[in-house]
């Protein structure tokens, strides 16, 4: 049970770094107002909020958000993957698989691992991610140099992304950032000029979700001009829109509103220009449905809920939009409905969310987070405390 909330986070570490409410607000450059609001419950903290705060107060943004959330009822199959998984990163060719795997064995288990992260059901089908990428660190060490062994390097690029992924959404940061390096050391020898610009875009996963803003927004550009080295294809094209894309969230944390929205409107001019092109994403999931995504998460990150309200209610996602992508969305949008003021509407869209992706909305800190707001700030139904109890929200 996660039992206690950001709030009550912060003002216990802020009382054991012996600073007052005043220091805090100055040291994060935060308002008073809005520190006041969320320790005592009233305002949801946002991740800029928490990754700020923990700057100043010398702890992890875990140690704010509760994370990893201890879920033995109903995802202990993905967090027992968890060990086993960092085995694999950390003794990636010292332990032996437990039977022989080809080539061919070890991309079908990865499809079947992208397929269940694509629909957000991690506990089912990430157990097969440790295996996989010993698997192909020891085909690596037998294969001579060559093209198949380019192949195999950018197939175990692809697999650390997937480990990145999968721990970064369980709150693991620390296994998350060692992956997605793995993930640039991989990519660095797959012979694909791409695969470092991609494998940039997963570090930059990391530098957004640690609060170090410039330090991303500085990837970001590093991966774009090392693009502009290359020709120009419809697969290059996915790649910068996606880094567009994580550039217009990391200025958004950062409150620069015009890059993210220069960042936004080169992202939609090159959604626009691909088409229905086939190509690559490398991973990153660059769709114009992921466009316009981002274009009602970009507001909420600013805190303006009434603009991601508005947007978001000329967007139709379509059906073939991935369920993790689209329980991301209704996360977004009932924070946004929340800054809005609409708090009935904040827990219907949470419940959308829950439809559409369970396991990733039960772990989404923004969830504990407008879940506990609700509960503060409104006389608590049936239908909220229900929500609460499935989330393990002590409320």
């Amino acid at each position: 049970m996660d039992d206690m909330g950001v709030g009550e986070h912060v003002a216990r570490a802020r009382k054991l770094a012996r600073l007052t409410q005043v220091q805090l607000a100055h040291k994060a450059n935060i308002s008073l107002s809005l520190l006041r609001k969320v320790e005592q419950g009233d305002r949801a903290a946002s991740p800029a909020f928490i990754a700020s705060s923990a700057r100043v107060l010398g702890v992890g943004v875990g140690d704010l958000t509760g994370q990893p959330y201890p879920s033995p009822r109903t995802d202990a199959g993905a967090h027992a993957t968890i060990p086993a998984l960092r085995r694999s990163i950390i003794a990636f060719d010292d332990e032996p698989l437990s039977k022989p795997m080809t080539f061919e064995d070890l991309t079908v288990a990865l499809d079947r691992v992208r397929e269940g992260m694509r629909r957000a059901r991690y506990a089912d089908l990430t157990a097969e991610l440790p295996d996989v990428i010993r698997g192909l660190h020891l085909l690596a060490e037998s294969e001579n140099a060559g093209r198949h062994l380019e192949q195999i390097y950018a197939t175990l690029a692809y697999a650390y992304s997937k480990a990145m992924l999968f721990a970064y959404q369980y709150g693991y940061l620390d296994l998350a950032g060692l992956a997605a390096e793995r993930c640039s050391w991989a990519a660095s020898h797959s012979g694909d000029p791409i695969w470092p610009i991609a494998a940039e875009y997963n570090r930059a996963l990391i530098l957004l979700y640690s609060g170090a803003y410039a330090g991303g927004l500085k990837t970001i550009e590093r991966a774009h001009a090392a693009s502009e080295d290359l020709e120009t294809t419809p697969d290059l094209l996915a790649v910068r829109g996606a880094l567009h894309l994580r550039g217009a969230i990391l200025a958004a944390r950062a409150a620069d509103s015009s890059a993210a929205n220069s960042h936004l409107l080169e992202a939609q001019q090159i959604a626009d220009g691909i088409g229905s092109t086939r190509f690559s994403h490398y991973g990153t999931g660059f769709r114009p449905s992921n466009v316009d995504i981002h274009s009602v998460a970009v507001p909420v990150e600013l805190s303006d809920g009434t603009t991601a309200v508005s947007r978001a209610a000329g967007i139709h996602l379509p059906t073939s939009v991935a369920p993790s992508r689209a329980g991301h969305h209704f996360i977004d949008l009932s924070r946004a409905w929340l800054l809005h003021g609409d708090k009935q509407q904040a827990l219907l869209t949470l419940q959308q969310a829950r439809m559409v992706a369970p396991e990733l909305t039960r772990n989404h800190p923004q969830v504990h987070e407008t879940i506990r707001v609700l509960a503060h700030t409104r006389r608590s139904t049936d239908n909220l405390a229900q929500i609460a109890k499935w989330a393990d929200v002590k409320i």
